[in-house]
């Protein structure tokens, strides 16, 4: 009875190895078909570009500061200072919402030689000013300059067309990595099929005169020298050869 047993359990596991064989077969034959896929040839480049206009917007910061022996006095000084600069503004017909009061601070002023003592407090307070019309920066700059004690700071060359730009920037960007991977597939002998993958890099705002702006003197008023600003671009670009 025990040897019975024992064949009837050895029939059991041959059947099982029996149909167990052919799934690896299939499987091994799939794994050296995949192995047999001829590899893509490719080539990645960059691709920069940069577009240029003349500005014709312009944005800038007027710096505040007063000081006084108390908070107090200080506050109130510094306001009386910019209810004068938007005085002036509001004589060059700017909309309300290109004018911004903002960061107003008051901080002790204190003498480290005597005892860390305080001697007065300051108090700064700037305001945000946009220019849609850029040929109103030189009379407003000769206007402000008048009032006392005034900072002018953060002032940034921009444009109407900046979306346009971007969009020139980039498919400027294409043309380049595209002459770029025609010309090294010719060099090593080898022809260009076409884009696989394309990744956009980059883009900024780039100022050849780091936003800033020129003032001359003149009888005639305050003349401005406007430059140009520019969009620059960069894309990575993977083209199939052969």
């Amino acid at each position: 009875m025990i040897f019975l047993k024992g064949m009837n359990y050895l029939k059991s596991l041959l059947v099982v190895v029996v149909f167990l064989t052919p799934l690896s077969s299939v499987m091994a034959s799939d794994s050296s078909q995949s192995y047999g896929v001829k590899a893509t040839k490719t080539i990645v480049v960059q691709g920069n570009a940069s577009v240029s206009v003349e500005p014709d917007q312009i944005r800038f910061v007027v710096g505040l500061d007063a000081r006084a022996a108390t908070a107090a006095v200080a506050y109130k000084n510094v306001e009386k200072k910019m209810r004068k600069v938007m005085a002036a503004l509001s004589q060059f017909d700017i909309p309300e919402k290109d004018i911004q009061a903002m960061d107003l601070s008051i901080a002790p002023v204190i003498d480290y030689e005597r005892q860390r003592k305080i001697i007065g407090h300051d108090a700064k307070r700037n305001v945000a000013v946009r220019l849609m019309d850029i040929d109103q920066y030189g009379a407003i700059m000769e206007s402000l300059g008048q009032l006392d004690v005034i900072r002018f700071e953060q002032v940034q060359l921009a444009s109407s067309q900046q979306d346009a730009l971007s969009l020139q920037a980039l498919e400027a960007a294409y043309k380049n990595a595209e002459k770029k991977a025609l010309l090294l597939a010719k060099a090593s002998g080898l022809k260009l099929l076409g884009l696989i993958d394309l990744k956009e890099n980059s883009s900024r705002s780039a100022t050849p005169f780091k936003g800033r702006m020129a003032m001359m003197s003149s009888e005639s008023g305050a003349a401005t020298s406007k430059g140009s600003i520019g969009v620059e671009s960069h894309i990575v670009a993977t083209f199939e050869i052969k």
